[in-house]
């Protein structure tokens, strides 16, 4: 800390020494004796702390501090911290204010872009080429198989029709058994872009070819560094990082570490190897050139040997002054201690010491810290509540800056801005008219139900043609496994392309066993590939086998009072001039009299109630489509362990049902080409599955708590 020999002439070299450095006495004798050598009180015109109420709250009043510093001419100035989260807030907001700042205390490593493509890489070669790690090394700037513009058209299409249209989540196999799939489906797909991704992938699997071999077992250092130059050498990085600041840093400790491994020829697995290389990215720092800013934004350990104008010390909070104790692998404090390596009680003396010498070395010095954080308490250093308690027992009052309090929260001290523009209104709810031109010519089942849940999903759905990005899956979803039920259902009534069946003759008990092996035979095919895709279908095919027996004991009933008619039939009807509504119907069936439709469902459907009162549409949309009168709508909810129909309505409901709705769609769609507007209801249930939340910005205009 302080000398053990200091002037007391000098009040701040002796209020640091005594309170620091010099242990005799209980500390409020000290502050009496240091009060009685000193009459007139000089150390609150050179030291001042703010507590402020949040790490927001810090950063503006350590912002607002320089600001009245440099508008006052005092400089250099310089902004001391260990709290890197901090230091980010006040550059933040200096730049806000055109400071610039000579950070140099600069970042990790680690978080730059270079090492963040780094570490994308190495994770794309430990996860099979991982769709996500490997999208953000193709469009890393560091790589760039071809002319850049050219690439990330390469990029694109791998993404847009390969990764995303066949749902490849990972596998360079997989990835050119789908592109060659795609080739050969869509012949006007382009050749010289199909060549090109097979080049791009062929690249990625030369230069993956180095590490490969690594993952398994254990190797030296040196291996592991040897092998990324070379898989960086033929992935291309090497002279696109070289041209880079952070790149060439980059470079640099890759260079270091490998002659650092050269004395060591101990093994190391995978892991360690990239735990001890993401441990070096983390603690080296990258520093952008030194300015001629007159504010300095510092570590601790940075300070030495420094005097300033004016020093802030920012985050004086226990965990960075002197923080928590460092976790050592292998040798507690009595081992470090013992083999001569620092100790923890080394490196808080070390740190008191620079704390000390920080004090000495400015004119001004002010120490801040905040009190809560997440609405947690923030602990204070004890080094400044050893200050705050010992002048406050010296001279019965506080260090704390009122007049920067006071500042802080005045708006005239806020930086001024030249935007002059009137700030928007508040959010309301939306209720956008569609143009005619943007509305569709034919509806759909389920465009009808988007209208009559909410109209504002109506119309960025089918009006603006939205939709949500596609997410890669590697488990199959239940909306998938819906898919494939359909598609083995479908494949047993009729013929389907590459599937056995379909079934023929009438269906009754003595027909079940031949019935049930057809169905498992066309289940095993469909599920065959959905198993090499998705590690999950295993496990729906099982449930799907478990439901088999129940679906079937529901067909045969079915067949004795319905007739099946058709299955995945395409509808279409014409309700008036410009109003057509078409799609594509699970099943139908007939008797005398009339017509059933069939949606089949492997989730819950929605309830007779709702069917009746017109909310839930989609089996009373398909019944608009047949010329034929229908007479009822049942769901077959195929759940886990059973098939259970569901009768939403029979002929007498549907002879109100069907004419109110189709009464009402003709009137909504004369409203729609009169340009009606279209409000987002913000009805929680249908919110709570919307892709489109995100655009109404329905929590800015609804308060479900109220």
């Amino acid at each position: 800390a302080a000398p053990a020999t200091h002037d007391h002439n000098d009040p701040l070299d002796d209020f640091i020494a005594t309170l620091f450095d010099d242990p005799a006495g209980n500390l409020q004798q000290r502050a009496r004796d240091f009060a009685a050598r000193h009459a007139a009180d000089t150390i609150s015109r050179r030291l001042k702390t703010f507590c402020a109420d949040s790490p927001e709250q810090e950063a503006q009043a350590i912002a607002l501090q320089v600001r009245r510093w440099l508008l006052d001419d005092v400089r250099p100035i310089a902004i001391i911290t260990e709290d890197r989260r901090l230091a980010r807030r006040v550059r933040a907001m200096l730049e806000a204010s055109h400071i610039e700042l000579d950070d140099t205390g600069g970042w990790a490593l680690s978080t730059t872009s270079a090492a963040a493509m780094l570490e994308r890489w190495l994770e794309s070669v430990e996860e099979d080429f991982a769709c996500g790690p490997l999208l953000d090394v193709l469009k890393s700037p560091f790589i760039s198989f071809s002319e850049r513009i050219e690439h990330l058209a390469q990029v694109r299409r791998l993404e847009q029709d390969i990764i995303l249209h066949e749902n490849i989540a990972r596998g360079l196999a997989r990835y050119r058994h789908h592109l060659e799939r795609r080739s050969a489906r869509l012949p006007d797909w382009s050749e010289p872009m199909q060549r090109a991704l097979q080049q791009m992938l062929n690249r990625l699997d030369h230069a993956a070819a180095p590490l490969v071999p690594l993952l398994e077992g254990t190797h030296t250092a040196g291996s592991y560094l040897t092998a990324l130059h070379d898989s960086l050498h033929e992935l291309g990085a090497l002279p696109c990082l070289a041209e880079d600041a952070a790149g060439q840093r980059l470079l640099d400790v890759l260079d270091e570490l490998q002659q650092a491994a050269g004395y060591s020829d101990v093994p190391l697995a995978w892991s360690e190897f990239r735990n001890w290389l993401g441990r070096n990215l983390e603690q080296t720092s990258f520093r952008l050139p030194p300015s001629n800013s007159p504010v300095c934004l510092l570590t601790l350990e940075q300070s030495r040997l420094q005097r300033f104008a004016a020093s802030i010390v920012a985050g004086c909070s226990r965990g960075h002054l002197p923080g928590p104790p460092p976790a050592h692998t292998f040798f507690n404090q009595r081992v470090r201690a013992q083999l001569g390596l620092p100790t923890w009680s080394q490196n808080v003396a070390r740190k008191l010491h620079h704390f000390c010498r920080v004090l000495h070395g400015a004119q001004q010095v002010l120490l801040t810290r905040h009190a809560e954080q997440d609405g947690e308490p923030v602990a204070i250093s004890p080094w400044l509540e050893l200050l705050d308690v010992f002048y406050h027992s010296a001279w019965q009052q506080s260090l704390e800056d009122t007049e920067l309090h006071r500042l802080v929260v005045h708006p005239q001290a806020q930086p001024a801005s030249p935007d002059t523009a009137r700030l928007p209104d508040g959010e309301t709810r939306p209720a956008p008219p569609a143009p005619a031109a943007l509305q569709p010519a034919s509806w759909t089942a389920y465009t009808h139900q988007r209208l009559i849940d909410c109209p504002y999903r109506y119309f960025a759905a089918d009006a603006l043609k939205l939709k949500p990005r596609e997410e890669i899956s590697e488990a199959l979803s239940k909306s998938d496994y819906g898919a494939l039920v359909h598609r083995i259902v479908q494949a047993f009534h009729s013929d389907v392309d590459w599937l056995p069946g379909p079934w023929s003759g009438p269906l009754d008990d003595s027909q079940r066993d031949a019935a049930l092996a057809l169905l498992t035979r066309i289940s095993d095919v469909v599920f065959k590939d959905a198993i090499k895709d998705n590690f999950q279908a295993r496990s729906w095919l099982q449930q799907w086998r478990g439901v088999l027996p129940d679906y079937l004991d529901w067909e045969i009933q079915r067949q004795r009072d319905w007739q099946l008619r058709s299955v995945e039939l395409k509808a279409e009807r014409a309700l008036e001039a410009g109003l057509n509504i078409h799609g594509r119907i699970d099943r139908v069936d007939q008797r005398a009299g009339g017509m059933a439709v069939v949606d089949y469902k492997t989730g819950k459907p929605p309830a007779r109630d709702a069917v009746l009162a017109g909310e839930a549409v989609q089996l009373s949309s398909y019944a608009l489509m047949l010329e034929a009168p229908v007479t009822q709508l049942d769901y077959l909810e195929i759940g886990r362990d059973q098939a259970k129909q569901h009768t939403c309505a029979g002929d007498e409901e549907l002879q109100q049902l069907l004419p109110a709705i189709e009464q009402r769609l003709l009137q909504l769609h004369k409203d729609l080409q009169q340009q009606a507007a279209l409000p987002a209801w913000g009805d929680k249930n249908v919110c709570g599955y919307c892709e489109f939340s995100g655009i109404c910005r329905r929590d800015m205009w609804v308060h479900d708590d109220v």
